[in-house]
Order: structure tokens, then sequence, then C-alpha cells
């Protein structure tokens, strides 16, 4: 099924409500989150550990020949876009993320705002969105919700704006107050089963304009997107995601056995984890995608490392952990 049935307008939006008020306050942010999905950090994050990325981000730029030497902004040179990739690898194999997070500053910061010490997850996302000249048909694909990939895990994304993300250079949105209305994805439309047009209310999509240091941070139930890119220079944004480490925390570590029945673990936490899979176990690669189980335990052999979300012990979701 093809992501759009026709060209839609892109909604005005009004702003993200602003939330510092409850830093230091982890009980309040929780009730939030339960409440209302997300929450809206402004200037929070240390300048120096988003700077440092945000080097990071505009060196893989500069190397695939998208923004000159030199810049200080990735404002686009003019270079075909037609190849320009979904995922940036660079970033990926060097696992940028893990410094950003151990920074003190910042580990400090979500120590203070979780209550108790942070357990990130694997899962990251870096988002280099290239310039588009037009708007396309739907300006709001591909939006989903991430539960619907991640198997309920109760754990909190956090999206990092690495530069001024205007109106122009779109930036997330967030489908406020649908977080209580189910999945909404059409089970019609595989592999990736994104929520359909029309399944989302125009008028309750927010953005705001985003700051280095600014964060968004969200809940798997709250449908969501990124919006086009309209400017003349790349979007630049991380998201990562986060628990307390006290809490239920998923399967995380290397692969001893792994059939279409069952999967043994070799856990971070030193314990050997044995897990049920079955046709309701969602299996996937780094892409939301949905592939066969057969796929993926030919694509995660004994010795390679998998995150395991799980609920009474059956793995709810299988994934490489990146």
């Amino acid at each position: 099924m093809s992501q759009t049935t026709g060209r839609i307008p892109l909604p005005s939006m009004t702003p993200l409500e602003e939330t510092n008020d409850l830093i230091g306050d982890a009980a309040g942010l929780q009730a939030r989150l339960d409440n209302e999905a997300y929450a809206f950090f402004r200037n929070v994050l240390d300048a120096d550990a988003v700077q440092s990325l945000k080097k990071k981000y505009m060196k893989v730029l500069v190397d695939m020949g998208y923004v000159d030497e030199g810049q200080t902004d990735p404002i686009w040179n003019g270079k075909d876009l037609t190849d320009f990739p979904i995922k940036i690898e660079p970033l990926h194999d060097d696992r940028v993320w893990e410094a950003f997070v151990a920074h003190p500053a910042v580990n400090d910061f979500f120590k203070g705002l979780l209550g108790g010490a942070p357990f990130w997850l694997p899962i990251v996302e870096y988002r280099i969105t290239p310039p588009t000249k037009e708007l396309p048909d739907d300006p709001l694909w591909p939006r989903h919700r991430d539960g619907f990939y991640n198997g309920d895990l109760n754990c909190y994304t956090c999206w990092v704006p690495l530069m001024d993300i205007g109106e122009a250079e779109g930036g997330i949105a967030m489908a406020t107050g649908m977080h209580k209305n189910g999945y909404l994805h059409d089970l019609n439309d595989p592999p990736q089963y994104w929520i359909p047009q029309g399944a989302i209310p125009p008028e309750v999509w927010k953005r705001s304009d985003y700051h280095p240091g600014d964060l968004v941070m969200f809940t798997h139930w709250i449908p969501h997107s990124g919006l086009p890119n309209r400017s003349d220079r790349f979007r630049m944004s991380m998201d990562v995601r986060v628990m307390r480490a006290d809490a239920d925390l998923p399967v995380l570590g290397t692969v001893k056995s792994f059939t279409p029945d069952a999967i043994v673990v070799a856990n971070h936490d030193g314990r050997e984890v044995r897990l049920a899979v079955n046709e309701d176990t969602y299996c996937r690669w780094t892409a939301g995608r949905r592939i066969l189980i057969e796929e993926l335990i030919a694509k995660i052999p004994a010795g390679d490392r998998v995150l395991a979300f799980h609920k009474d012990g059956r793995a709810t979701m299988l994934r490489p952990p990146r």
C-alpha cells in the first residue's frame, strides 16, 4: 500500500507546552508523561556536549561532500541528493551517542530528571534530514507510534536537536492527545504498517521552534513524525531511549542459541535468560520493518548481540542493538 492516497496540506501547528518546571520533580514528570505522553524542556542539555555531537555530524556531511569544508552550519552546497542515505552509517559505526550520554553534565541531568540512574537503550537514530524543494504529498509521513515497533517497552524517547530548527527546517511534530486512541497503525500495510492518512485529526499536531540544548521526551504511546525540511540546510538531530536503571529492563546481551521457538541470551547483568519466541514476536532489523523469525535468526547468529523486549517469559520484540 502506498504511504499516501492524495495530497494533503501541512496543518498549522501550535507550540508544544514547555515543562521546565518539572526538572527535579520525578513524580511530576511521571504524571505528566502518563497524562500527556510528552514533556518539552528548554535549554537543559550541556552546550559543550551538544556542540561536540554536532561537530561529528558536520564531519560526516563534509566527508560525504554535501557541506563545504569550513562551514559551521550544515548549509547544503547543491550536491545531488538522490543517493543521500536514510541511515547515517559512520555515526552508527562510531557509536557517538555513547560519549554524549556519558558526559557528566548530561548524565547528571537525566539522573535528576528521572529520580534515579539512567539506563540507556542501544536504540539510536542519527537523523540528518536533507532539504527538499517541495512539500511531499503527505507531509506528515511516516506518522507512527514507537511502541508498535518496540514491543510496548516502557522507555522514553529523547529527541535532541543539534541546531536551530525553525518552521522551515521542520523538526519533530507530536500528535497531542492521541496516545489513548490505540495504535492506529494499518495492519494491512506491511512491512512498516504506518499510520494512514485520516487516522489523526490535523488540529492535534503540535511543534515548536527548537534550539541546541532543548529536549523533547515522550513515551512509546504518542504518535509523532518528522516534518519536511524546506530550508537550505540539513536538519540534524538525534534520538536516544532511556529508562530508570531500577526499572524492568529489557534483555540485552550475546546470543547463545536462537531457534524459532526460543532465544537464550547471556544478559548484560550476568544472567542467562531464555525467552520463548512465537508468531506474535515482532522481529525486526535496524528499521521498523517486520521480518520473519527465520530471517532474524540468520542475521543474529550465536555470538552476536541482541536486544529483546519481553513479557511473561516471551520475547515481544527482537532486534539488533544499535
